[in-house]
């Protein structure tokens, strides 16, 4: 019984923690716009642009290895964009928070017409996901569908680097 409650302890307190830091992920609303004051923001800095949703599941199961890039590669920006709902926040909130990805530049689609969004981003994307954007300093772009391995990151970093 004493162990049962230890558990049952343990549980809340964990959820009460991704809970808390959960709120403290800065979640910027995505717009018509936004995309280019995402690059203004970075001129002249590589930028690594992972967008992903909390339903795709190749999406959930790259976060650890998202978090692992954000802590090797301080010399690359990489913002994160949640293709999810408005009303999907606090869940995209927590995945951030659990992964370690609270402190990345981190965004979420605010606009009805996700096809305008996309199109802003590239109109060659049709919402597949996960999608990477790897900009150069120049912002010359190269998009990436489908999960990516930690080698196929670093070897697209050392080319966008150099």
């Amino acid at each position: 019984m004493l162990t049962r409650m230890l558990m049952i302890a343990l549980l809340v307190s964990a959820g009460m923690t991704v809970s808390v830091q959960a709120e403290k992920v800065d979640l910027k609303h995505f717009t018509s716009g936004s995309y280019q004051q995402l690059l203004g923001n970075h001129a002249d800095k590589p930028v690594m642009l992972a967008i992903w949703s909390i339903t795709c599941a190749s999406c959930m199961e790259k976060m650890p290895l998202l978090h692992a890039l954000q802590k090797s590669r301080p010399d690359v920006n990489i913002v994160m964009l949640a293709v999810d709902d408005l009303a999907d926040q606090a869940h995209v909130r927590a995945v951030l928070a659990e992964h370690g990805l609270a402190d990345a530049e981190n965004w979420i689609f605010a606009d009805e017409n996700v096809q305008r969004l996309r199109h802003e981003i590239d109109p060659a994307w049709f919402g597949e996901l996960p999608r990477t954007y790897f900009l150069n300093g120049d912002h010359e772009r190269h998009g990436v569908s489908g999960a990516l391995s930690y080698d196929d990151y670093q070897s697209i970093f050392k080319v966008l680097l150099n």
